[in-house]
């Protein structure tokens, strides 16, 4: 990581910021923050300056710290050279400034679709897909990602531990549809079928028929089970 990403990942932290409530508040996705703080994508200035606005502290210091740093060692490492080793011109640092214009200028007609862990805490990989009309597979873009499978709780389904789950990100409920849910700080890939009044099971598929019965009201809907994708090993 670099340090401009863990001071960002450290503040936001502490303010008690998610990266989907921050990539809002600077007019870039949740999974542009997230790069940001893993050191996959750079930063520029303005973001920087927007991203130091929306969390209350002066982010800049640790950009010109950082690049501090590395001039630091930049020298140091030609200091320690042998004199007849001294190169004819100028060291230049490594250009990372192209990269990130093309990945800048590829974003209009590629889209990288985070791959997370069950409950969201990590990105384990990206998928890219062409960008059509504007969407990806019939969907904004932005409101696609994947969930790996933790548990092979699903199984009649013929969705077991490890199977890649393209979720659509939408809070509306489907009767009788596999959704992304949240209840008691935890997140599950369950069939929705509503019963009585406003209550809903959570089927499993592993076979025994068993279901959790919950209010409708104490789950929170994330989206909805587009397909299922696995590795043949």
């Amino acid at each position: 990581m670099s340090r401009v990403g863990d001071r960002i990942r450290e503040e936001r932290t502490k303010k008690g910021v998610s990266p989907k409530q921050l990539g809002k508040k600077c007019g870039v996705t949740e999974s542009f923050i997230l790069d940001i703080e893993s050191g996959r994508k750079i930063v520029n200035e303005k973001l920087l300056s927007q991203i130091s606005k929306a969390l209350g502290s002066n982010l800049e210091e640790s950009m010109v710290l950082e690049a501090s740093t590395e001039d630091k060692k930049e020298k140091d490492v030609i200091g320690n050279k042998p004199q007849k080793l001294m190169p004819s011109t100028p060291v230049k640092r490594k250009e990372v400034e192209p990269l990130a214009q093309w990945e800048e200028a590829l974003s209009n007609i590629i889209k990288k679709v985070p791959i997370y862990d069950m409950q969201m805490t990590a990105i384990k990989d990206y998928k890219s897909f062409p960008i059509i009309d504007k969407k990806v597979e019939g969907f904004h873009p932005d409101k696609l990602i994947y969930i790996e499978l933790s548990d092979d709780l699903l199984t009649q389904y013929r969705m077991k531990k490890g199977d890649r789950c393209l979720i659509y990100l939408n809070q509306e409920f489907i009767n009788g549809a596999f959704q992304l849910i949240e209840y008691d700080d935890k997140r599950y890939l369950r069939k929705l079928k509503k019963t009585e009044g406003n209550k809903v099971q959570l089927i499993e598929g592993t076979g025994d028929g068993k279901a959790l019965v919950k209010n409708i009201k104490d789950i929170k809907i994330l989206g909805r089970l587009i397909r299922v994708e696995i590795d043949f090993k």
